[in-house]
C-alpha cells in the first residue's frame, strides 16, 4: 500500500473541500491510503465521510492549525504540533512517501526545511512546478517559496532545477534567468550577480536571461527566478489564459456565422487554454528538501485539490532523491 500525507486545513475554503478531493483519488487509487492531519473538530466527521475507506485513512488529530496570515517565523517557534507540521512529521517518520498542504506557503516552507531539513548545498528550498511551452515543459522556480532571493540563491535554484532535470534522464538542461532583458548589464544587482556566477560555474547548462515574453518559447529546460517574479509570471499567464476564452468568446458571438462555428473552435481551445490554468497546475514541489512536499494554493477547490494530489503521486513516483542529491553534489562549483 502506498501512502501520502494531507494537510486538509488552512485553505481558503476549508476542510471539507479537501475530503471532497481525497475521497475521488482514494476511488481512482486502489493502491493508496492516506494520513489527514486535521484539528479535532474535523476529525468525527473525517471518520464519518470516509467510512467506506477507514482500512485506508489515518486521521491524526491535532491541537492547531495554520492559518493563511500566520507569520513564517511564529509557526517555527510554536507551530510544531499543527496540522501542517503533523503532515510533514509523516515523511520524516517513514509513514508517508510524500505530503501536500493547501496551507501558508511561507510555514510550510520553514516547518518543511526545519522538520525534513534540505539537500547538499542547499539554503532555502524554492517552489517549483513544469509548465507548457511551445516545445517542452519548462521547470520554473521560484514561485512563491522566497519573495526575495540574493545571488546565491538564485544559483542555487539554477543547480536545483538543473540536477532535477538529469535525475529525470535529461543529459543537458538548459538554464535560465529570468530578467527583464538579455544583457548582462540588465536587471538588479542580485540578478546581475547570479549571471555572472553560473556562467563560471554552470557554463555546460547556463544560457544567460530570459525576458518574460520568451518563457513559452520552448528554448528552456529551467528558469530560476525569485518567488516574487515568479508567482506574478505564473498567476498573469493563468489570467491570460482565463481572459483569452473569454474574449474569444465574445467574437464568436457577434456574428450568426461565427456563432455557428464556436462548438467547435471552443473544443479545441479548451484542450489547449487547458494547460494554463491554475487548477490542472495546481500544485507546486518544494523543491530542495529532503522529502517529497507538495503546495496547492489557497483557493483550491475540490477538483483543484485532486490534481494537486495526483501530482504528489506522480513525483513520488519519479523523484528519487538519492540521485538528486548525486547530481546536486556534480554540480556544486565548491565541489
Amino acid at each position: 500500500m502506498f501512502t501520502i500525507a494531507v494537510d486538509v486545513m488552512g485553505g481558503d475554503l476549508g476542510p471539507r473541500v479537501a475530503f471532497k478531493a481525497c475521497k475521488k483519488i482514494l476511488k481512482s487509487n486502489p493502491d493508496l491510503s492516506l494520513i489527514l492531519t486535521m484539528t479535532s473538530e474535523f476529525a468525527e466527521d473525517a471518520r464519518s465521510y470516509f467510512s467506506r475507506y477507514l482500512q485506508r485513512i489515518q486521521v491524526i488529530e491535532c491541537v492547531d492549525f495554520v492559518a493563511m496570515d500566520d507569520q513564517p517565523a511564529r509557526v517555527l517557534r510554536h507551530g510544531k504540533q499543527s496540522s501542517m507540521a503533523m503532515a510533514v512529521q509523516q515523511v520524516k517518520d517513514g509513514h508517508a512517501a510524500g505530503v501536500i498542504s493547501v496551507g501558508n506557503t511561507g510555514a510550510l516552507m520553514v516547518l518543511s526545511r526545519s522538520i525534513l531539513g534540505t539537500l547538499n548545498g542547499i539554503s532555502r528550498p524554492a517552489l517549483a512546478t513544469q509548465i507548457p511551452t511551445r516545445d517542452k515543459p519548462l521547470l520554473m522556480l521560484d514561485l512563491g517559496a522566497n519573495l526575495e532571493s540574493s545571488a546565491d540563491q538564485l544559483c542555487e535554484f539554477a543547480r536545483l532545477g538543473a540536477a532535477w532535470c538529469k535525475a529525470q534522464g535529461q543529459r543537458s538542461p538548459k538554464v535560465g534567468v529570468l530578467n527583464i532583458g538579455q544583457e548582462a548589464c540588465k536587471g538588479t544587482t542580485e540578478v546581475q550577480l547570479a549571471g555572472q556566477r553560473l556562467t563560471e560555474q554552470m557554463s555546460q547548462h547556463y544560457v544567460g536571461f530570459c525576458e518574460g515574453d520568451s518563457i513559452y518559447s520552448g528554448e528552456l529546460d529551467v528558469l530560476a527566478c525569485d518567488g516574487f517574479s515568479g508567482n506574478v509570471a505564473l498567476k498573469t499567464s493563468e489570467g491570460l489564459a482565463g481572459w483569452v476564452v473569454i474574449e474569444l468568446s465574445r467574437v464568436f458571438d457577434r456574428s450568426p456565422l461565427s456563432w455557428l462555428l464556436k462548438p467547435l473552435w471552443a473544443s479545441l481551445l479548451r484542450g489547449v487554454l487547458k494547460r494554463f490554468t491554475s487548477t490542472r497546475y495546481a500544485g507546486a514541489l518544494l523543491l530542495g528538501v529532503n522529502g517529497i512536499v507538495v503546495k496547492t494554493h489557497g483557493k483550491s477547490d475540490e477538483t483543484a485539490f485532486a490534481a494537486a494530489m495526483n501530482y504528489l503521486i506522480d513525483q513520488t513516483r519519479v523523484v528519487d532523491l538519492n540521485l538528486l542529491r548525486a547530481e546536486l553534489v556534480r554540480l556544486d562549483p565548491a565541489e
